[in-house]
């Protein structure tokens, strides 16, 4: 009885977080990494290639709680070695999470959301053509860690050194991923239900253990 309990405990804070089993282990973005950067410097988080190695390559975010239930998402890619923003970027991928999320809106109408297909292998995100060096977006859905890959097209490319992981529950490194868009957040009266629901069910199995 407790197992299957348990079980239920589980499926419905699925349930009222927006979650899947498929994006259970998803791990939030802590409003102190709200703004970071990762480079191709050693240890600096990205793994780059010929001129975009050893700090030619660098990524910076700066992601906004707009206080209604949206958020807003600013990257920038830049050569700090070099002056200023990298001179040719053939295409940017930003991952996105979940996968069965309504991406409608959010991007601008050259990007593209999609299964890609990169060096490192395959990523679902949200693709920025040539250009394209600076990003900003507001979305419904709440920062996670995650993966990006860029290119020149000519050889060149740069990720998050973890490409395609997933950071664990309970980890506090995140060097290696970025922060990416995201997950849906449930509003703190949705919270409220859930844990005074699980409380009156857990008081339920309780006393019928007492009986």
């Amino acid at each position: 009885m407790g197992k299957s309990l348990n079980t239920f405990f589980i499926a419905v804070t699925f349930l009222f977080l927006g979650l899947s089993p498929v994006h259970a282990d998803t791990v939030l973005v802590g409003a102190e990494d709200f703004t970071g950067t990762r480079t191709s410097g050693e240890g600096g988080g990205i793994t780059a290639s010929g001129d975009w190695d050893n700090g030619g390559f660098e990524l910076s975010w700066k992601i906004t709680d707009e206080g209604n239930g949206t958020f807003e998402y600013e990257y920038q890619i830049t050569s700090p070695d070099g002056d200023g923003l990298v001179e040719v970027l053939n295409y940017l991928i930003l991952q996105l999470t979940p996968l069965d999320a309504d991406w409608t809106g959010i991007f601008d109408e050259s990007a593209e959301v999609g299964d890609w297909v990169t060096s490192e292998g395959a990523l679902f995100g949200v693709k920025f053509e040539e250009g394209t060096l600076e990003v900003t977006f507001v979305s419904q859905y709440a920062p996670t860690w995650g993966s990006f890959y860029a290119t020149d097209g000519e050889g060149l490319v740069a990720y998050n050194s973890d490409f395609g992981g997933m950071p664990s529950f309970g980890d506090t490194d995140f060097t290696n991923f970025i922060a990416i868009d995201g997950i849906t957040v449930p509003e703190p009266s949705t919270l409220i239900l859930l844990l005074s629901s699980m409380g009156f069910l857990a008081g339920a199995a309780g006393f019928r253990k007492m009986i």
